[in-house]
Order: C-alpha cells, then structure tokens, then sequence
C-alpha cells in the first residue's frame, strides 16, 4: 500500500502538487480520502484512483494496470496466516487479570439509542465512520432523536475547523432481483444533493440483498463504538456503546474492509439513472 502511495506522491508532484483541497474539490471526495491515500492510510477504490490520476492531468487507463497489481498484493496479504509479516494480526484483549471484561452502556429504546450517539457525534474530534442499513431511508421513521442524530452528524461535518475532520458513511441500498428500493434510491439522490459539497463527508453504497436489516454502528474518533440493533416496527432500534480502543480497533478493521471495495454514492446514482 505504501508503494503505491509513493507512485501516487510522485503524479502529484509532477503536476506542481497541488493542494489537497484543491485535489478533493476536482475529485468530488472529501480532503481527508486524498490525505489518506497519499500517505498510504487507507488503499484507494479504483474510482478514488481514476479521479485522482484525471485531477492530475494523467490518463487514467495507464493506471488500472498498477491499481489491479496493488490491490492484489494487499488482498494477499490480508489473506495470509496471522504471524506472517504484512498478515493482519488479531489485537489481543487488554488482560484483566484472565477475563477482559469491558463496560457497555445499554439503550432499551429508539430515542435513548440516538441520544446518546448524538452528544458523542457533537464531542467528536476529527473522525466518524458510520454505518446505515435499513430496510427504510431515515426520513419514513425519523424519531425526533434520530433526525437530531443524523442533522448532528452533517453539522459536525460542515464546521469551519482547523481540525482535519472526516465523515465516511456506508449506506447500504436494499436490493430485489438488482432492482434498488425505490424509496431508499430517492433518499440517497437527496442525501447527495444536500451532502455533495461538503468535503469532509463522503459516502459510499453497499448493495443490501438480505431481507432484514444489517447490524449498524457508529465508530467515533478512536474509542467509542456503537452498535444498534433494528427490526420489526420501523421506530423500532436499541443498542448499546462501548468506550475501548481495542473494541474500537475490531470494528474499525472491519469498516475499513467494507468500505475499501465499495462505489461512491454518486458513481453509484450515476449508474442506477440517479
């Protein structure tokens, strides 16, 4: 991943480097994807990279050849036997004297759930990666609770900062038969129209085939994980959060290997006629 950061570092520089921002604006992503690309933090989708190498003034084809051998390289290395170099390693539990026992907070409802998801996505630094996968867009059963949570959340992103924030959220499109759901596919292509501008959000779409809705989760900064559970009557959702980096560091391993291979929202409106 770092090799083909560097290859990447060294485009930009032929083309007088231009800034981040500048490169996220041309790429239509958020400044903290072109950060982590470039310093080899997360490996770029092939459309991150297409966009990129066009913003650059290269010719993107030229690279699908070197993206297609990176990816390889990583995804082997992903799949090696822990203890291999490279080889993902499982993060032990911190020993707790033979049992790691870790504090959950437990929400019994909809509005206790979001709540307190809310005051930590407004307490939030420089990072929130989210998960929505439900049967329904938001705007059908929005608690008042849930619609400050997702407003929070967009309002978080858009602050005039210093701090380098990042919002990344994976929505998933339930899907019959490669038909998206109707009312899902609307909100999304309002959720671009409102979201489009802000550089420090991005989304990308996971196609949703099961009949029920996904396990969600919201991963704040490096510590704070929760998890919401959701079913039946559409308001209704509960969960629980846990404060831990190691906890942290499963789920976010976890988002990280969803989203890597995952369209953007609007390549992906894009493609649905969105």
């Amino acid at each position: 991943m770092e090799a083909f950061a560097e290859q990447l570092r060294e485009l930009r520089l032929r083309c007088f480097e231009p800034t981040e921002a500048r490169l996220a604006l041309q790429m239509k992503c958020g400044r903290s994807s072109v950060s982590a690309m470039l310093n080899g933090r997360r490996f770029p989708s092939w459309e991150l990279t297409s966009a990129f190498v066009a913003a650059c003034g290269a010719e993107p084809a030229d690279w699908l050849d070197r993206w297609r051998d990176a990816k390889r390289r990583l995804d082997a290395l992903r799949r090696g036997p822990a203890g291999q170099d490279g080889a993902a390693r499982p993060v032990a539990l911190p020993d707790a004297g033979g049992d790691a026992l870790l504090a959950a907070t437990w929400y019994r409802s909809n509005p206790e759930f979001y709540t307190a998801a809310a005051r930590c996505v407004r307490a939030a630094r420089t990072e929130i990666r989210v998960t929505y996968t439900r049967r329904y867009p938001p705007d059908q059963y929005t608690t008042k609770a849930s619609a400050d949570y997702f407003a929070d959340i967009l309002a978080w992103a858009r602050e005039d900062t210093e701090d380098q924030r990042s919002v990344r959220r994976i929505i998933g499109v339930p899907e019959t038969d490669g038909v998206p759901d109707r009312d899902v596919l609307a909100w999304a292509r309002r959720h671009r129209e409102e979201t489009g501008h802000l550089l420090n959000y991005e989304a990308n779409v996971l196609r949703w085939t099961a009949a029920a809705d996904g396990l969600n989760m919201a991963l704040i900064d490096d510590s704070t994980v929760f998890l919401a559970f959701s079913g039946g009557a559409r308001q209704k959702l509960n969960g629980f959060s846990v404060q831990d980096p190691t906890y942290m560091s499963y789920f976010a391993a976890y988002f990280e290997q969803l989203w890597t291979p995952l369209q953007a929202l609007g390549a992906y409106l894009d493609a649905t006629g969105g």
